[in-house]
């Protein structure tokens, strides 16, 4: 036989009441908030997860009464700096409430800002922790930085008046440097920017050649909206991006995870500027010093060298004069040598022209004449033989003392013979 029967209010009437009798007035509970509805009330959906996967423990409706409501906002993001939202966890002070109606919920009555700052603080180490046992924390710290920075990718929401701030300070520097800027706009704030910052590096990757750095730039904002840079897929594609990053997303007191993996982090847009100008500031220093020190030591090897001219001037007068003295006196060496030997060549050719002239005097035919000999002549010239001689030619016989004209009569020859 059935029990006793009762309706379905009846049965979670007794729930309500049990649960009124049983539970103490409130808890302080720990749990996310998976998503949050304002409608002059707070509506929210709390869960818990494992953590070892991730996976759903726990599941709850909750609500902020709106004259509660109006008081913990505004303390819970003072405190804070960042609103009620989704994704965050929270310590709240609740009552078990259950309707035959609408079933069991939550009516939260205070929340502890400490424990989600205290949270956020903790997400913020995990990812820290993470990327260095990854090993890639200070992979874009450790890509050299350009001499001369002037092709600048920037990433920023093209309305902030950080990127305006930030082109002003660039592009009018009181240097007059020049740089060329190209922007990739992004969403710089809230739930949707870690994707939409990496979709934009992600387009510049594409170009990488074309650029010496990534500039990424927001305005002032609340705590919460530093947020964004402490998420682990956004630090994790800064520390991979091939080109050194610089960050300058407006927190003066703040430091989050992307700018502690990016190359350089500076507070604000402006600074990210003057940081770029002052780059090649200090390469036009370095130039100049260079240039200085060329000078310098052109001069001092322009003066080393005329001194060591001048030196070697003196050297060569020294040793030009020595030189000179030197082949002079092999000259007048050499002159009295010729001199001697001119004199000796003069003597011997004088004696041989003497015997010459001896040997000339002997064969004269004067003086062989005045030896007792005669030279017999035809027509003026020697005869040698008497062929040529014809009956009636006169000849003329000459003797040291005169001369002989004889006639030839015709005669026969006659041959002498000598016996041995």
């Amino acid at each position: 036989m059935p029990g006793e029967k009762r309706s379905l209010s009846e049965l979670l009437g007794q729930v309500k009441g049990a649960l009124e009798k049983e539970l103490p007035d409130h808890y302080w509970v720990i749990a996310e908030i998976m998503e949050l509805r304002e409608n002059r009330h707070c509506y929210l959906e709390l869960i818990e997860k494992s953590e070892e996967n991730d996976s759903l423990l726990a599941r709850v409706r909750a609500t902020i009464w709106a004259s509660r409501y109006d008081m913990l906002r505004p303390f819970f993001e003072a405190s804070t700096g960042s609103p009620l939202k989704s994704g965050i966890k929270i310590l709240c002070k609740a009552s078990v409430e259950f309707h035959p109606l609408y079933g069991l919920s939550l009516n939260i009555t205070d929340i502890d800002p400490s424990y989600t700052l205290g949270d956020l603080a903790r997400k913020k180490q995990e990812v820290i922790q993470r990327l260095r046992k990854e090993g890639v924390f200070d992979m874009n710290r450790e890509l050299l930085f350009p001499l001369v920075p002037q092709r600048i990718a920037v990433i920023s929401s093209e309305t902030a008046a950080g990127y305006g701030d930030f082109s002003e300070s660039i592009l009018h520097n009181s240097h007059g440097f020049r740089f060329q800027t190209t922007l990739f706009p992004a969403v710089m704030q809230g739930d949707e920017a870690p994707a939409s910052i990496s979709s934009a590096m992600e387009k510049i990757y594409e170009s990488e050649s074309d650029f010496d750095c990534v500039v990424m730039i927001r305005g002032g904002g609340s705590k919460a909206d530093l947020e964004s840079f402490n998420h682990y897929d956004l630090a994790y594609f800064i520390t991979q991006f091939p080109l050194p990053v610089i960050t300058g997303i407006g927190h003066e007191r703040d430091e989050s995870v992307a700018d502690m993996v990016a190359h350089h982090g500076l507070k604000t847009p402006t600074a990210v500027a003057e940081f770029l100008v002052d780059q090649l500031l200090a390469f036009e220093f370095r130039l100049s010093a260079l240039a200085d020190r060329l000078l310098t030591s052109v001069r001092n090897r322009v003066l080393g060298d005329l001194s060591r001219l001048e030196r070697y001037q003196g050297d060569i007068m020294h040793l030009s004069r020595g030189l000179l003295q030197k082949q002079g006196e092999q000259l007048r060496q050499i002159r009295e040598r010729l001199q001697r030997e001119l004199s000796i060549q003069m003597d011997k050719k004088g004696d041989y022209l003497a015997l010459l002239e001896k040997r000339t005097e002997l064969v004269d035919p004067r003086n062989i004449l005045l030896r007792g000999y005669s030279m017999t002549l035809l027509e003026g010239k020697t005869l040698r033989s008497i062929r040529n001689i014809k009956p009636g030619s006169l000849l003329e016989t000459r003797l040291h003392d005169g001369s002989i004209i004889s006639k030839v009569e015709p005669s026969s020859k006659t041959n002498d013979k000598r016996e041995d």
